[in-house]
């Protein structure tokens, strides 16, 4: 049996739903020391009938700061443009009240966590619009963090031990070089959710969908390079999809994230019970 981690994205928010260990996240990979955290609505409101619909992992209050929490295993080569997507419509639904002064705009970071080299050297990376070199606007930044670029032997980081929760094929081995206390608390969570049938066949899902969505996507983004069209999905990874999500309907998996890693819309989705 494959043995589910952290990268998984159903095990990922079902981990980081209890308030501890997400502080223990956002400490050891954002350096945010959170006192208190309020988890909001991840699914993104749309301003009208037309407008795309969109979830995100984590959509947090975090000491009165909005902040969204993002992982990203698969390169989808829109990464950039999805994180600009979610914070523009965030700030639009959170950041300020109708006929509120401009001057009271909250601030809003995105914290994304990939598992891909996106960058070419640096492990943590601080994005903000600028204009020739010029930063345009405090009110938004974006941390990423590469977990490709992190020595995972280097004991001497503090997120050593959180990023051996993502990456490892070996259970027994961290059971070794795990000391804190919080992390071993999260290593017997992932192994209780990797022990139990019913979570396991959630994470099987999500796994499943997303090694058809990277082959798609590379194939995709390939062709579309060669040919210089775009290239749309096909018929039959549609039908894929849509097998998985009645699958995860059936093990109750909120539709919301079925959504987010289906692509298929919510009616979609409802129709398929």
């Amino acid at each position: 049996m494959k043995l589910y981690t952290l990268e998984n994205n159903y095990l990922f928010k079902k981990i980081f739903s209890k308030e501890g260990y997400l502080k223990q996240l956002l400490f050891s990979f954002f350096d945010i020391k959170a006192k208190e955290i309020e988890y909001l609505n991840t699914y993104l409101i749309k301003t009208h009938k037309e407008g795309k619909v969109g979830i995100v992992d984590m959509l947090l209050n975090v000491d009165g700061e909005i902040v969204i929490l993002e992982l990203q295993n698969i390169d989808r080569h829109n990464f950039e443009d999805r994180l600009l997507f979610y914070s523009s419509n965030i700030i639009t639904n959170h950041c300020l009240e109708e006929g509120e002064d401009y001057e009271n705009l909250k601030s809003i970071k995105v914290y994304a966590i990939i598992n891909y080299p996106l960058f070419n050297s640096k492990i943590k990376n601080s994005v903000r619009l600028k204009v020739k070199n010029k930063i345009f606007t405090k009110k938004l930044e974006y941390e990423i963090f590469d977990l490709t670029k992190v020595n995972k032997n280097n004991k001497e980081n503090k997120y050593y031990e959180l990023v051996n929760l993502f990456n490892t094929e070996n259970i027994n081995e961290l059971d070794k070089t795990i000391t804190s206390d919080i992390c071993k608390k999260i290593l017997e969570e992932i192994k209780r959710y990797n022990l139990d049938s019913k979570e396991y066949k959630k994470m099987e899902d999500i796994e499943r969908l997303m090694m058809n969505e990277t082959e798609h996507y590379d194939t995709a983004y390939k062709v579309g390079k060669r040919e210089g069209i775009s290239q749309g999905i096909s018929q039959g990874v549609i039908q894929n999809k849509k097998e998985i999500a009645k699958n995860m309907l059936t093990e109750n998996v909120d539709v919301s994230l079925i959504s987010k890693y289906t692509n298929l819309s919510v009616k979609e989705i409802e129709s398929l019970r």
